[in-house]
């Protein structure tokens, strides 16, 4: 078995062992964090309470602003007024708070809003102004508009004397509340009620209703139709008069909290899902395990990946001069290999420097190594990308050139010789340089049967002429 399959099947057994092990670790840590879920759910509902009660008070204060506004009130009370004056005012509220606005006026029998909608107080869609204009209170929370249910929150409006001059007020959309109430359903399962002082359903995140209006009266839902309701009555939990928050368990193991709402006169409830329900446990873990699979996968690509990456420049280092950065020995076998399985035709050439050890004896082995490299350098400038170039050992090189004939091979090492013969090598140690020559041999053989080891006889022998004829010359092996 070679390196790098060795080194693949430990790598594959290190990861499954790592995978199975964060896996089973995840699992009893995932158990732990789903044990605490009733915890969790418990410290969600403070935070909503009071996103809740901002949401409420908001157009209640913004609904107070209006009826307490000095010049719209003495505006309105005059004789005549101007109706596209109301509805500037009332488009320039509703455009800063994002509400619907409204005023009804009763001594010009009009009610305008924000919408550009008009009626007068006869009307039918105005039957809430004389039904609220009897009651004693001063502000009123109802639900209207059947085609479209809003919040009302609706505050009388009194001149300078006291006196009775209409209503004015704001309208919430009941969709911007649901689209509220749904972030909560969908993180916690949470179920939020609200219920008026006659323990009727005004508002709901579920589809039980959404309206109370007259006009929709059929849908009414009361608090004691509720089983969760009724369970709490039967162990006499539910006080209707309760003016704090509290939390209750039910039979079904649902966890009710209460809170009241006290400028609406309303009860919030939420309903939450026991934590401790087998099948939430395992929603939980499936989803939770699903996103963990996916990070695990990912993570084990890009860990696979950089494995690879390393083991690539690991091989790449085992089988690279460091002196040259040229392959050493082994990769030429292995690019030897390659080469036989795919050309039919190869030239070997065995490159030696002439001379290099009087070159380290007189300039220094440091002047040597440079000279190693400059003319590796021109050895892989010169040739082709599908050539290969790399370091022998000592002072000697080795190509291997693909598909090339014996008389190609040496007019390209001709040009190489001329070449670094023309360089001028520095001297580190002084500012002079000096020069070196370099000899070549050359041997072409049929390649599918021949192994390494006899084109390097080949150009041995060739190299070996080539230094007998006096050297700086390049010799083909015949």
């Amino acid at each position: 078995m070679s390196f790098g399959n060795k080194f693949d099947r430990y790598i594959a057994v290190l990861f499954f062992v790592t995978i199975v092990t964060v896996i089973l670790t995840s699992y009893y840590t995932l158990k732990d964090v789903i044990n605490s879920h009733n915890k969790q759910v418990q410290s969600a509902i403070t935070p909503l309470f009071s996103l809740v009660t901002s949401e409420i008070l908001r157009p209640l204060r913004v609904a107070n602003f209006m009826a307490n506004n000095i010049f719209v009130l003495d505006y309105v009370d005059q004789e005549q007024i101007e109706k596209q004056t109301i509805v500037d005012y009332l488009n320039s509220i509703s455009t800063s708070y994002n509400m619907v606005t409204f005023i009804a006026l009763e001594k010009h029998n009009i009610m305008l809003d924000s919408n550009n909608k008009q009626a007068t107080l006869d009307s039918k869609a105005t039957e809430w102004f004389h039904r609220l204009k009897v009651l004693p209170a001063e502000q009123f929370t109802d639900i209207g508009n059947a085609d479209n249910p809003h919040l009302y929150f609706d505050n009388k409006l009194r001149n300078s004397k006291g006196e009775f001059i209409g209503f004015t007020g704001v309208a919430i959309d009941l969709d911007y509340f649901s689209e509220k109430f749904k972030e909560y359903s969908d993180r916690f399962g949470f179920e939020l009620l609200f219920v008026d002082s006659n323990n009727v359903i005004t508002l709901s995140s579920s589809n039980i209703l959404k309206s109370e209006s007259l006009h929709r009266d059929a849908l009414m839902t009361h608090l004691s139709d509720l089983p969760w309701y009724q369970s709490l009555r039967k162990n006499n939990h539910a006080n209707t008069d309760l003016s704090n928050e509290v939390m209750y368990t039910t039979d079904q193991g649902l966890l009710i909290s209460q809170m009241p709402i006290q400028e609406l006169n309303w009860r919030m409830f939420i309903v939450s899902p026991p934590a401790v329900e087998q099948s939430e446990y395992w929603r939980i873990f499936l989803s939770r395990f699903v996103l963990f699979f996916i990070i695990a996968i990912v993570f084990y690509l890009a860990l696979l990946n950089s494995i690879t990456y390393l083991k690539a420049r690991l091989i790449k280092q085992s089988e690279t001069d460091y002196l040259t950065q040229l392959p050493n020995r082994s990769h030429i076998h292995y690019r030897f290999d390659q080469l036989a399985k795919k050309e039919q035709n190869l030239c070997v050439v065995l490159a030696d420097i002439d001379n290099f050890k009087q070159i380290n004896d007189t300039y220094g082995h440091l002047v040597g190594d440079d000279v190693l490299k400059i003319i590796a350098e021109q050895l892989s400038a010169t040739l082709r990308k599908v050539d290969v170039v790399g370091r022998w050992g000592g002072e000697e090189f080795i190509m291997l050139l693909p598909d090339t004939s014996a008389q190609q091979a040496h007019h390209i090492v001709e040009r190489i010789r001329k070449n670094i013969a023309e360089l001028s090598f520095p001297i580190s140690s002084t500012s002079g340089t000096f020069t070196t020559t370099i000899s070549f041999g050359i041997c072409q053989l049929p390649l599918p049967t021949t192994p390494l080891e006899e084109y390097i006889e080949g150009a041995d022998k060739a190299l070996y002429e080539a230094k007998n004829n006096g050297r700086n010359q390049s010799v083909i092996f015949n």
